[in-house]
């Protein structure tokens, strides 16, 4: 069984699955809002395969809604219901990257954010900001966009031993144990001259690497993998002497958590500072209200964004749309589950 159908057949089993296990089993009224919601989820998400991408939005948006819905009847103490959206669209005139979507009063996106452990935000996020946030669309951006984007991470699920220096301990030259993590940048490496402000730079723009040092010289731990894209070798000195491998998991969990497939880690820009981004659902969610906004209320601008022919940002529009039939699903199941669902990676041919 592939990834896509596992999805399709866990959703439908939570249907019934997840009954005992929520909140669910205390209350008719959120049994039968749940079942109805998934339904409409399902139907939603089946419509906008076969819809363009014209339109794709509105059934993508909608279908999250209600997926959210379900979500709030499983698991939300107390209040669990809307009837809101929970968002604005601030201007819809400016281009695409530089549209801006903010929280508005109580609505779907604090209840759903709220249910499923999502960081709430309280600014004005701009649209190409969000799509570089996603670790899926970091690949084919807008054109215009200027935000930091989601990077690879990947942990070491080992210890590593150096000795200290004096840097991080009182008894100088004292061996000392560091957990290590490489980022995979898509830009052209720093000079040599240059790279301890783009390293401070660039730590200030991840909460994930809070306390993160270099492992080793720079000339050491920067390292060109190609033209534009480097990576660049991190560490951090352990919390604790002996750590084992579940709990070195668990520091980089807190980090840059995996997503989607196993051993596949992220960093997530933050878009107020010392603050964690919304999740990714969430911030799918940020992003398909703010399309859905602009293709039923500014059809004429949305059908030119989606110009082929004309519009640089068409077929990077189109591909989110495409994979979106194919994100939304894992993230909602994971939203029922309420933890995450890795699969393994499809090998690439």
């Amino acid at each position: 069984m592939d990834g896509t159908t596992a999805i399709r057949v866990g959703l439908r089993h939570r249907r019934t699955s997840l009954t005992d296990k929520t909140r669910l089993k205390d209350s008719a009224s959120r049994r039968k809002t749940f079942a109805a919601a998934l339904q409409q989820f399902e139907e939603q998400m089946n419509a906008a395969k076969v819809v363009s991408a014209a339109t794709r939005p509105i059934n993508l948006y909608y279908g999250l809604v209600q997926a959210g819905l379900a979500m709030t009847a499983a698991h939300a103490p107390g209040t669990w219901t809307f009837n809101k959206h929970g968002l604005k669209i601030l201007d819809m005139e400016p281009s695409l990257p530089d549209v801006a979507v903010r929280p508005d009063g109580e609505g779907a996106f604090q209840a759903v954010s709220d249910a499923t452990g999502s960081e709430r935000t309280s600014d004005a996020i701009n649209l190409g900001a969000l799509w570089n946030s996603i670790p899926e669309l970091t690949e084919a951006p807008l054109e215009g966009m200027t935000s930091a984007p989601a990077v690879v991470f990947n942990a070491d699920r080992y210890l590593s031993v150096q000795e200290n220096l004096g840097r991080w301990s009182v008894s100088p030259a004292s061996p000392v144990e560091y957990l290590l993590a490489s980022v995979c940048v898509n830009e052209e490496i720093p000079t040599p001259a240059d790279r301890t402000a783009w390293l401070a730079d660039f730590l200030s723009k991840y909460p994930g690497l809070q306390g993160a040092e270099l492992w080793g010289s720079e000339e050491e731990a920067f390292r060109k993998i190609r033209s534009r894209r480097f990576s660049a070798e991190l560490c951090w000195p352990t919390p604790k002497q002996g750590m084992e491998e579940a709990e070195i998991d668990a520091f980089f969990d807190t980090r840059a958590p995996a997503y989607r497939f196993i051993a596949d880690r992220f960093l997530r820009p933050s878009f107020e500072p010392a603050k964690a981004p919304p999740t990714p659902l969430m911030s799918w969610g940020l992003l398909l209200y703010s399309f859905s906004m602009l293709s039923r209320y500014q059809p004429r601008k949305w059908s030119e964004s989606l110009d082929i022919d004309k519009s640089s940002s068409a077929a990077a529009l189109e591909y989110a749309l495409d994979i979106a039939l194919e994100v939304i699903p894992h993230l909602v199941l994971e939203g029922l589950d309420q933890q995450p669902l890795l699969l393994a990676k499809p090998m690439a041919f």
